[in-house]
């Protein structure tokens, strides 16, 4: 009788793990709704044709999905937690992929000035230095933060950031270094 309860237990205990780990998957693969998920499917199949290394917002803009920070930043955690994806994710680093052109030149400009010791730009010098407008580059630090390339700097008197130490240390920064590509079909894609 014993013995039979311990088996029962055991049996228990895998169910219970297994479902544990069935529901953990399904979690995971439910992360995406099927829109972003079209988005992940496309660039998957696009990325290395061409020497491609497409991002998000290029993949979003060929898909016609109306371009939201929020669902770039939905696939770029995605992509971010899944470098098994692709090679390319692994060879060139998610945040090549879920940048866009503007953020990396934000994220490029406040690296520069950080490793060369320089005072942090202000809002008004890096819409200056990328070409485009400072309601832009707020919206490009905010990106920048919360994929954690940029933490706040709150010894500084006025709001300021600071690059996150990994991404000042290795040069060149390739992950962000871009070359978007068009091509007469109306393709578009990056290659670094």
């Amino acid at each position: 009788m014993r013995s039979f309860m311990i088996k029962r237990g055991l049996l228990l205990v895998s169910c219970v793990l297994l479902f544990s780990s069935a529901a953990n998957a399904a979690i995971d693969q439910g992360q995406l709704n099927p829109q972003e998920q079209k988005v992940i499917d496309y660039l998957v199949n696009d990325w290395g044709q061409d020497f491609s290394v497409t991002s998000v917002d290029i993949a979003m803009a060929a898909l016609k999905v109306e371009p939201s920070d929020e669902t770039r930043f939905r696939i770029g955690n995605y992509i971010k937690s899944h470098p098994e994806l692709h090679e390319i994710v692994r060879r060139w680093g998610w945040v090549t992929l879920v940048l866009t052109p503007d953020e990396k030149l934000i994220a490029r400009a406040l690296i520069n000035a950080e490793r060369d010791a320089k005072p942090t730009p202000s809002t008004s010098e890096l819409a200056k230095a990328v070409g485009v407008s400072e309601a832009d580059v707020k919206r490009g630090l905010n990106m920048l933060e919360r994929y954690d390339i940029l933490k706040k700097d709150s010894s500084a008197a006025k709001a300021s950031y600071r690059v996150v130490p990994h991404y000042i240390k290795w040069e060149p920064r390739l992950d962000f270094v871009f070359h978007k590509i068009s091509l007469d079909s109306g393709r578009q894609f990056n290659v670094n």
